[in-house]
């Protein structure tokens, strides 16, 4: 009989190894859903990252009255729209006209350049967007030229 009359036996090493790489499995899918959150959806425009398309838009804008622009797109790029920025003192207000311009061609649109307040903006900002293709997915996406805005 054996001491304390218990019959002790652990787990066989092969059971033992098949649990640690379940486990491993288990943690390493947790760790990488938990990853992928922190990384952007990649758009592309022409087979290659949006952010190469944005650096050849090349546009300008003036002022046509109060409340109209004129915008030539001179890139060869197409814009899909706009994202306007006005800013007054330490305040900005950030809206989107969607009114797309071909590449070569001249459009005017009337949007609006006040303030919530009604007051007018002292720098107003208009940075180009355009649209491109989910990678992985059949989904376009707008996705705004931040570094090619210009000032009006």
């Amino acid at each position: 009989m054996k001491k304390g009359g218990f019959n002790r036996r652990g787990l066989s090493p092969v059971i033992a190894s098949v649990l640690m790489i379940l486990l491993v499995l288990v943690l390493a899918g947790i760790i990488f859903f938990w990853a992928r959150g922190f990384i952007g959806e990649q758009i592309e425009k022409f087979g290659k990252p949006v952010e190469q398309a944005c650096s050849s838009i090349s546009f300008k804008v003036e002022r046509v009255g109060d409340d109209k622009l004129e915008i030539l797109n001179d890139g060869n790029v197409d814009i899909f729209s706009f994202d306007i920025k006005m800013i007054k003192g330490g305040d900005s207000e950030t809206s989107r006209f969607a009114f797309p311009v071909e590449a070569g061609k001249a459009v005017e649109n009337s949007v609006t350049l006040t303030m919530e307040d009604d007051s007018y903006p002292d720098e107003v900002i208009i940075y180009p967007a355009l649209v491109g293709n989910v990678r992985g997915k059949s989904l376009n996406k707008p996705f705004t030229c931040l570094d090619e805005g210009v000032m009006i």
